[in-house]
């Protein structure tokens, strides 16, 4: 008998991945680099930047902080970034996670933010040590956000409150975008099942607050 074979599908032409370009260049840049940053001070106490080899020394004892939540708060930090230099708006970030403060931190620390309050946190080899040793360290940062960092009004460290802050923000201040971050634990919450019903109040200010 005469053997067939099993013929298999064609394959379609690879598909050409599209040019970056000159905007998502440092974009892209910048959210690897507050990425590190963030993973560095969960894991890392100290060799961050990874010119030793790696040895459990190095390693953190007892890690704190979320890690897997820090790529999505980097990522819309950026982009609101990018918002507010390509437009001047006005734009208030509620970070909702709990221990999500390494990429905040990350974000403030690179771009200079830190360092207006921590001037020893600077942007070298000494700064950086620094600065990932610090968290959640005594005497250093929590490993969720609070006042005592640049720009916070929202206290991190009990879920639930970030969308009512959020709401409180614009509701005297229509010209002003607040982008709220609901974690999945706070999502379960009475304060957050609550809040999500504030839209309903009606016309509580001069135009509709943007989210």
């Amino acid at each position: 008998m005469k053997r067939t074979t099993t013929l298999s599908r064609p394959r379609s032409p690879a598909k050409s991945k599209p040019p970056r370009t000159p905007v998502s260049q440092p974009l892209d840049r910048y959210l690897r680099a507050v990425n590190y940053l963030a993973a560095a001070q969960v894991y890392l106490q100290a060799n961050p930047l990874l010119d030793q080899p790696l040895r459990p020394e190095h390693i953190r004892e007892r890690l704190l902080g979320h890690w897997g939540t820090c790529p999505g708060i980097n990522f819309i930090y950026t982009h609101l970034n990018q918002l507010i230099r390509k437009t001047d708006a006005s734009v208030l970030l509620l970070t909702g996670p709990g221990h999500g403060a390494a990429a905040n931190l990350a974000n403030v620390y690179l771009e200079g933010s830190l360092a207006e309050v921590y001037p020893e946190l600077t942007l070298d080899r000494a700064g950086l040590e620094r600065f990932v040793k610090r968290f959640s360290w005594p005497g250093g940062f929590a490993s969720h956000l609070n006042p005592e960092l640049p720009g916070v009004i929202h206290e991190g460290g009990e879920l639930g409150y970030a969308l009512a802050t959020a709401f409180g923000a614009v509701f005297d201040n229509p010209d002003l975008i607040a982008a709220c971050i609901v974690g999945d634990g706070e999502a379960e919450t009475e304060p957050t099942a609550g809040t999500w019903h504030s839209g309903k109040s009606g016309k509580w200010c001069s135009s509709s607050p943007r989210f």
